[in-house]
């Protein structure tokens, strides 16, 4: 019996220790889940402005998910820039409009190692600068990109 015990005992070690990086960064996204703060900023961005918060976004994406501790919360980091890129891609292929005025959601988690700050959903678009004007827009961004002629995926 005492036999049986011991080896037990390594195979859970053992076990413990091949999955330590998956249990690590779980409980670090249990802690982002619960002390992330999400707030909504209106926002004017223009191609050249989302296009650089966005690939600073994804550089900050792949850091932390080639961090054991971070993994899963770059994961999210990530989640949200695929999110926003449609602004992207819609002032891209749309010259006459050269802004766009959207709310926009922001997560910012603080530990005592690292604040992360990011652009964590779709959004909203409010009006479009169009032609030199303001033009108000109310729908969701679907509606948008159908006005525009842009494929939805």
């Amino acid at each position: 019996m005492n036999k049986l015990s011991v080896i037990l005992g390594v195979i859970l070690l053992v076990a413990i220790l091949a999955n330590l990086h998956t249990i690590v960064a779980s409980v670090k996204l249990y802690s982002f889940e619960h002390y992330k703060k999400d707030v909504t900023e209106t926002k004017v961005i223009t191609f050249r402005e989302i296009f650089e918060m966005l690939y600073q976004q994804r550089e900050l994406a792949a850091e932390l998910e080639n961090s054991i501790t971070y993994s899963l919360i770059g994961e999210e980091v990530r989640k949200g820039a695929d999110e926003a890129s449609d602004y992207e891609r819609f002032l891209s292929h749309n010259d006459h409009i050269t802004s766009l005025k959207v709310k926009l959601p922001i997560t910012t988690y603080k530990d005592d190692d690292k604040t992360i700050e990011f652009i964590s959903g779709k959004g909203e678009v409010l009006e479009i600068f169009e032609d030199g004007e303001w033009k108000s827009f109310n729908g969701p961004k679907e509606e948008l990109m159908i006005k525009y002629n842009l494929n939805v995926q």
